[in-house]
């Protein structure tokens, strides 16, 4: 990866400079340099110039909106503690059985979660977008990493060691019940991934899939659309099976007027019956 550096420039305005990298490629955004200028210049920490502080605004604002993070002391704390990285397209995030203990929020891009076998083969475990908490069990149990977490696109992530963010989830109730929500979802998704392996036939699962995938389509009505279209591969790892079954399913709800393509979206037309079809898989 490339390494890339910020200063701010008298406006505020970040200048970039290219240097060769040093270790894991990262970026310091203009937020975190503001707060250690804001520190030298005996300014107060939480009062950032106006450009600096806009550079990430949108991104930290989706973050806390995903997290349920109200208060403003909490969301504090997770800036000012931030060393925001920035990883590549499939650049390992979270290498499985490191020892490391780093707790990560996505900002920006989507990352996938895999279990890599004894011959490197990858085993889909679940896919991340903006606004997610990761590496947050190395923190709280002590042990090794258990997955592989890797980039899909590029990333930006805000990054805290395990001690850091341990103190802030004691120092802030609302960073600590967030967590606990996440931990409770997580295991509701994976109690229905394992329902849906053992219970329910591939054609099923690729049904599920796309409706898990899928958000509402705004003026389309009660229609949900998967944005941006997955390809068949991709569909298919995710349901643990192959590409030819997951094509031949997506076909098929087509033929049926179930599912509409564009080159950037699937549609799914009649949601409510798409249900009733993986459960009835």
């Amino acid at each position: 990866m490339n390494s890339v550096h910020f200063t701010l420039a008298a406006d505020d305005r970040p200048v970039e400079h290219a240097e060769a990298p040093t270790g894991p490629a990262c970026i310091v955004n203009a937020i975190s340099l503001a707060f250690a200028r804001a520190m030298s210049d005996n300014r107060d920490p939480n009062v950032l110039p106006t450009g600096a502080a806009m550079v990430l605004d949108e991104a930290w604002n989706h973050a806390f909106l995903e997290l349920d993070i109200p208060d403003d002391a909490s969301r504090r704390g997770l800036i000012a503690s931030a060393d925001v990285r920035l990883f590549d397209p499939n650049t390992t995030i979270i290498a499985q059985d490191d020892n490391d203990d780093f707790v990560y929020l996505l900002l920006e891009g989507s990352a996938r979660v895999v279990l890599l076998s004894e011959s490197g083969q990858e085993i889909w475990i679940d896919a991340f977008g903006a606004g997610a908490v990761f590496g947050e069990l190395a923190t709280l149990t002590g042990q090794p990493r258990t997955t592989e977490i890797i980039a899909e696109t590029e990333c930006r992530l805000a990054c805290y060691n395990g001690t850091t963010f341990t103190a802030l989830m004691n120092m802030h109730g609302p960073i600590a019940l967030s967590v606990a929500r996440l931990l409770a979802r997580r295991i509701n998704h994976t109690t229905q991934r394992m329902f849906e392996l053992s219970a329910m036939s591939a054609t099923g699962r690729v049904y599920a899939e796309l409706l898990r995938m899928s958000a509402p389509a705004g003026s389309l009505g009660p229609a949900r659309q998967v944005r941006p279209a997955p390809s068949m591969i991709e569909l298919a790892r995710r349901v643990n099976t192959t590409r030819e079954t997951a094509s031949r399913t997506v076909n098929a709800l087509e033929r049926q007027g179930l599912l509409r393509r564009s080159e950037s979206a699937l549609e799914l037309v009649d949601p409510e019956l798409l249900q009733r079809m993986a459960v009835s898989s």
